[in-house]
């Protein structure tokens, strides 16, 4: 059943990142082009997207429409990435689905041109086929990488948004905010409204940019309105950055769609937005998978030395996780551990053995059981895949 279906898309992954739209764009065109068929909203951004997409979705489905979001990576199950209003999608439609795609994709494996396509354009098929289905009157659809090359990048929106520009990924969207910024505002469409995040998480250098390509393209930009505070479940100023991208996409939006824009509805969609691992507050501890330096850096500003703060981190191998680490020791009065994980190329003992001031621990787990002190904050951060498996052994111990 769903667990062949799965193991079926997670064999892709062997094929890596491959930006390209060639692949995405004949295997949707089998399908009969579910993209078109349905209203999208088009999100990119360094972080934040997905938080977005849950604030943006709540209020949606708080003023009645049924919204489809697509995000990435998932934190508890794999179905968790295609979702219609909450509701991750049924093992049987996944089943069902991956039934009809994957005798196209063994087709376009005899096509040297075609062939090889990888776990997230099958996964981005499978979203468009799924919304298109369900007949949802609207996508959220959340950028996998960059965003001009991203395979989620064959959608016209009824608006787009980049929430942040940091540096992230430089091996494949380059080495400065500029370029990056570049490969991110190829989301925007022609004359469709764009709204892009504040100057706090988007810098002079990657706004001018973005600037320059809606000037092109004659894409009217927006912002979110500054200095507004949300009553939130989800902890942490930059939720409050996010919180505010949403409703502003929101107000763009209900223009388009003919909504009756409703504070209280607003509110309430705000108020019940969750997101898991995000400052997400479970059984006496933080998580929050920052797992790049601009989300590091926001993280860090959480935190003002008034309570000790014990923080257990873990990273991918890529080539900032030493300024990562550097950057959580600058918080007063921590405590820093750091550990490895069970997943491919993330950090072990010899990658940070001449790291000073820091604790290694070979197993997370001894972190968690270790009783805690009333009045102190026990952080656990880094990999989204690191989160993932701290919280399913929160959830499942006793």
């Amino acid at each position: 059943m769903s667990n062949a279906s799965i193991d079926w898309i997670h064999s892709r992954l062997k094929f890596g990142i491959k930006p390209g739209l060639s692949r995405i764009i004949y295997l949707l065109e089998q399908l009969g082009n579910p993209q078109n068929k349905i209203k999208t909203v088009h999100v990119a951004g360094t972080n934040g997207k997905g938080s977005t997409v849950t604030f943006l979705s709540n209020i949606l489905q708080q003023h009645g429409l049924a919204v489809g979001t697509f995000t990435s990576p998932y934190i508890e199950i794999f179905n968790e990435r295609i979702a219609i209003n909450g509701h991750f999608i049924s093992d049987e439609d996944l089943d069902r689905i991956v039934g009809v795609i994957k005798p196209l994709v063994l087709q376009m494996d005899e096509n040297p041109d075609l062939a090889n396509i990888t776990e997230f354009e099958i996964l981005t098929a499978i979203g468009f086929y799924y919304f298109a289905d369900q007949a949802v009157d609207i996508a959220l659809i959340e950028v996998g990488l960059g965003g001009l090359y991203d395979s989620t990048n064959v959608i016209v929106p009824l608006v787009s948004a980049i929430t942040t520009i940091g540096l992230d990924h430089q091996d494949i969207l380059g080495d400065t905010l500029g370029q990056i910024a570049r490969e991110k505002s190829g989301i925007i469409k022609a004359e469709v409204p764009v709204v892009v995040g504040n100057r706090m998480g988007v810098p002079t250098e990657a706004y001018e940019v973005i600037a320059a390509v809606a000037h092109e393209k004659k894409a009217p930009i927006y912002h979110p309105e500054a200095d507004q505070t949300f009553d939130l479940n989800l902890h942490g100023q930059y939720q409050q950055d996010n919180a505010a991208m949403a409703v502003k996409l929101f107000e763009v939006l209900a223009e388009k769609l003919n909504l009756t824009v409703a504070p209280e509805k607003i509110k309430k969609g705000l108020k019940q937005a969750f997101w898991p691992a995000r400052m997400e507050e479970l059984k006496g501890f933080i998580l929050d998978g920052a797992h790049n330096l601009p989300a590091i850096k926001r993280l860090v500003a959480e935190f003002d030395g008034s309570k000790k703060v014990h923080i257990l981190f873990s990273a991918l191998q890529r080539k900032d996780f030493h300024e990562m680490i550097a950057l959580l020791q600058t918080i007063p009065n921590v405590d820093l551990t750091l550990t490895t994980f069970d997943y491919p190329k993330t950090i072990v003992s010899a990658d940070v053995a001449a790291i000073p001031d820091v604790t290694w621990l070979e197993d997370w787990r001894e972190f968690v059981i270790t009783p805690k002190h009333d009045q102190e904050i026990y952080l656990l951060t880094g990999s989204l895949y690191f989160m993932s498996q701290v919280r399913d052994f929160l959830l499942t111990s006793n």
